[in-house]
């Protein structure tokens, strides 16, 4: 409002003081110690239209200030600032507030003496009550503190004359002074429909050493059995399970991701840990993509659910394998590296190879080559493709070298105990005997 009343009157601030907003704004900066902006304001006015203005600038100048008098002990500076008001009253009883004609002069000098009618009268000005009592306040007693609030609000005007306009927000304010932390969270929850307050009030009431309940409540959850749960974690439980109430998509990780963090700050047996993975195992894999599954298997990974990890890799390679998707399924296989089905796998593949002779499912393994070793039949499968590119498909050039290569290495295959399954063994010793009648040609 400051800023606007300045840019409406740049070409001509002399007249600054006609402005309809003047005298709010410097109203509000005196009620909500904005002094230096209030000065600046008074500056514009002429003083040889109210002399009072240079009384009213000299109280404000020097009103005792906290911050600047730290120097002084809490009974100094009460006794420096009752000697300050004192003038305060004296300007307003003895000055002659002449050329005041809209009385703003005289209502800064009221709002400095801390006159209970004059906050009142400014009502619509403060807009609520609790501004305005503190505001009040802060003239009456600036070394208050919440004790008085609350006797101010008990035995002071202000709540009378806001009364028929208090609300559910209202009378949480009102429980805060009055430090009933049980009533505050649990209108909190009323009020706002969710935890999101009440988990973090309670947190950091929990982190500071102040949380005193008279009662701990347990609120219900499909998610975990009842316990008797720290009040602050049931909360941070219940906020969570909150943000996961949304469907899983990708689209909605992150919040996922906040509702994790929020868990593993419920330390007691492990508990955020349990939810997450509960959550997890929830989540139905035979109806997402390939993408969300692997921020599935991953978030697992990293928070150390591995036995979970692990089922989430074999489900979606058996899902993969079913709908013929052997590259998903292979990569899945190498990502939990189980054996068994590992070898199952790269049977399949030999025999779909085998009747198609499509070289691409030959080169599912050559991105894989590291990850694979810890199965016999994978091995096979990536040395057989070595040896197919060798003798099958190398240039004249280099023809017969390759040749050579890809004999030795299949005699070597042969040699290995195990590696190549028996049901492709007379495949293989047909393509090296045909290899070898090759190379006696040439």
């Amino acid at each position: 409002m400051v800023q606007a009343i300045f840019s409406s009157n740049s070409e001509n601030t002399e007249k600054l003081h006609l402005d309809d907003k003047y005298w709010i704004c410097i109203l509000l900066a005196v009620a909500q110690g904005r002094i230096d902006t209030a000065r600046h304001l008074l500056s514009f006015f002429p003083i040889d239209k109210a002399p009072v203005v240079r009384a009213i600038n000299e109280l404000l100048h020097t009103m005792p200030n906290l911050s600047t008098h730290s120097h002084l002990s809490l009974f100094e500076f009460k006794a420096k600032w009752e000697y300050w008001q004192k003038k305060c009253v004296q300007v307003l009883t003895s000055e002659n507030f002449e050329g005041d004609d809209n009385g703003g002069m005289q209502t800064i000098c009221k709002l400095l003496c801390a006159d209970e009618s004059t906050f009142l009268s400014l009502k619509l000005m403060f807009n609520n009550w609790y501004y305005m009592l503190i505001s009040y306040m802060s003239y009456a007693n600036p070394t208050f503190n919440i004790s008085d609030l609350h006797m101010s609000i008990e035995s002071g005007p202000f709540m009378k004359e806001f009364e028929n306009e208090l609300d559910e927000f209202d009378a949480i304010i009102l429980k805060i002074f009055e430090f009933d932390v049980d009533v505050i969270v649990n209108e909190c929850v009323k009020l706002f429909s969710n935890n999101f307050f009440s988990a973090h009030f309670l947190n950091i009431l929990h982190l500071t050493g102040k949380l005193q309940l008279k009662s701990e409540i347990d609120f219900g959850s499909a998610f975990r059995e009842e316990s008797r749960l720290p009040i602050h974690e049931q909360h941070l439980i219940e906020y969570s399970l909150q943000l996961l109430s949304a469907a899983w998509s990708p689209s909605l990780l992150s919040l996922n991701q906040t509702a994790f963090d929020y868990l593993l700050k419920c330390q007691m047996d492990e508990t955020g840990i349990d939810l997450i993975e509960t959550y997890l195992e929830r989540i139905p894999l035979t109806e997402i993509s390939q993408s969300e599954a692997n921020k599935i298997f991953y978030i697992a990974f990293q928070y150390g659910l591995h036995d979970l990890a692990f089922s989430i890799g074999r489900v979606m390679q058996m899902r993969a394998l079913k709908g013929r998707q052997y590259g998903d399924a292979l990569t899945w296989n190498a990502k939990i590296k189980d054996c068994s089905f590992g070898n199952i796998l790269a049977d399949k593949i030999m025999e779909e190879f085998f009747q198609s002779n499509d070289l691409k499912l030959l080169d599912l393994t050559e991105s894989l080559v590291k990850e694979i070793i810890y199965s016999d039949r994978l091995i096979f499968l990536n040395k057989y493709r070595e040896f197919y590119r060798l003798a099958y498909l190398s240039s004249k050039s280099e023809r017969t070298e390759n040749l050579k290569q890809a004999i030795d290495l299949l005699v070597h295959l042969l040699q290995v105990p195990n590696l190549i399954p028996f049901k492709f063994k007379k495949l293989v010793f047909f393509q090296l005997h045909d290899l070898l009648d090759q190379a006696k040609c040439i």
